[in-house]
């Protein structure tokens, strides 16, 4: 009995030292925050449905300078966005919070941090994380159990988001993932070269994106890919069709400077 009491303390004596180890590796690199909040006015098929984007951008920040509390208010100002736009002819109300246009960093309160490491761990062990390591959310693939020609067709009139990266350089390579918690649709997600892409893409679902590496996925509940040798400009494109059946559709994106 004692030996095993011993063992279970030697356990969590070495889960708990690996978490916080793996904070401080984790500072070395900035890591940047925000949501995307969309509400679907009338003339969605999914009204009055939202839909919110958690993103996470994590990458090597050479200006390590903190902002003053009047330069972060000063930032937001101009990055933050609530107001009515249009695509499809149909209106929808945008949100745009805590962006500083990668301006300003955030750093894990410990404690949850070692909550989500154990949490990345079953993950791991059940198969739904490609990696062990608790500072990359990288999952497997789970292609949609939506039919790919009906999805394909209603993205023609769903909704298309943009979602920049944080990155100091030219030519970086992105490992990134993707995850909708609705598993009756299915997402496109492409890696593509700016935000003029995005409008391409809802004036006539034209558009190119990048193909060195996994830069796109199509028809997918869950995706992680990497692509090189992308822009500063850069940034995912995700499509959803427009027949979400959530109150809140959820789309949780990570993205990692290699």
């Amino acid at each position: 009995m004692r030996k095993r009491y011993y063992a279970v303390l030697a356990i969590i004596a070495i889960i708990v030292s690996y978490y916080i180890l793996s904070a401080f590796v984790l500072q070395q690199q900035s890591i940047n925050k925000q949501s995307v909040y969309v509400h679907l006015e009338p003339g969605w098929k999914s009204y009055p449905g939202n839909i919110v984007y958690e993103i996470t951008n994590v990458w090597s920040n050479q200006d390590t300078t903190q902002l003053s509390t009047q330069e972060r208010l000063e930032i937001s100002k101009q990055n933050n966005v609530d107001e009515i736009r249009y695509v499809h002819d149909k209106p929808y109300i945008l949100v745009q919070n805590s962006n500083t246009n990668c301006r300003d960093s955030w750093e894990p309160h410990y404690a949850r941090f070692g909550a989500d490491t154990l949490r990345h761990y079953i993950e791991y062990a059940t198969g739904l994380q490609q990696s062990p390591d608790p500072n990359k959310t990288l999952y497997t693939l789970e292609p949609s159990k939506q039919d790919y020609s009906e999805q394909q067709e209603q993205l023609k009139s769903g909704y298309s988001q943009f979602i920049p990266i944080c990155t100091s350089q030219d030519g970086a390579s992105f490992d990134y993932a993707v995850k909708i918690n609705d598993n009756t649709v299915g997402f496109d997600v492409y890696f593509v070269e700016s935000i003029e892409q995005q409008a391409n893409y809802d004036s006539n679902n034209k558009f190119t994106h990048y193909t060195d590496g996994t830069c796109f996925g199509k028809n997918y509940e869950r995706f992680s890919g990497t692509c090189n040798n992308v822009g500063k400009n850069s940034g995912l494109l995700i499509i959803t069709p427009d027949n979400l059946i959530l109150p809140l559709t959820k789309i949780q994106v990570w993205l990692y400077e290699k």
